[in-house]
């Protein structure tokens, strides 16, 4: 399964394809097919990999697709440009949180706008789905507007923290 924007293909990471991931070298661009690019999995994100994602990847029971890393992958160079993950399947109250990067050489390129635009939608798609929420350091400018361009309303503050959130009817 893959969702296609306007210039990237997204598409969730397999159990093996997390552990090409992790490896942090060039063997899950050459499983894919795709140019050498400047992807690098660094913490927090490895630990949240190596300590959450793969466990429940290996659960039967979770929705891979609510619990795997999202690569996007630019159609034209052909390289991985950001990554992306829902934070489980839909709660009791229809809500997902998503969690998002942009590798540093490809900021600022509408990335992760995209990104967020597609996964979002795909999410609002679902029948369990009702909410999506993000959260933000409060001087993480850039990441307060991705989500502004994706519809998102703030709509608590903790501490450092700004909480978003995207409804569907």
């Amino acid at each position: 399964m893959t969702i296609d924007t306007p210039r990237l293909t997204l598409r969730p990471l397999t159990l093996e394809q997390l552990a090409l991931h992790v490896a942090n070298d060039q063997r899950l661009e050459q499983s894919l097919g795709l140019r050498k690019g400047h992807r690098a999995v660094v913490e927090p994100v490895l630990s949240v990999i190596t300590h959450f994602t793969i466990p429940r990847l290996r659960d039967p029971k979770n929705d891979p697709l609510f619990h795997t890393m999202w690569i996007a992958i630019d159609r034209q160079t052909k390289q991985i440009v950001a990554e992306a993950k829902f934070k489980g399947e839909p709660d009791e109250t229809g809500t997902v949180e998503i969690g998002y990067g942009t590798y540093p050489a490809y900021q600022r390129k509408g990335y992760m706008t995209e990104m967020v635009s597609g996964m979002v939608e795909w999410a609002g798609q679902q029948p369990e789905v009702w909410r999506v929420v993000a959260d933000t350091d409060v001087e993480n400018v850039a990441s307060q507007k991705v989500l502004e361009k994706n519809q998102f309303q703030l709509f608590d503050r903790i501490e450092d923290m700004l909480w978003w959130e995207r409804l569907f009817d």
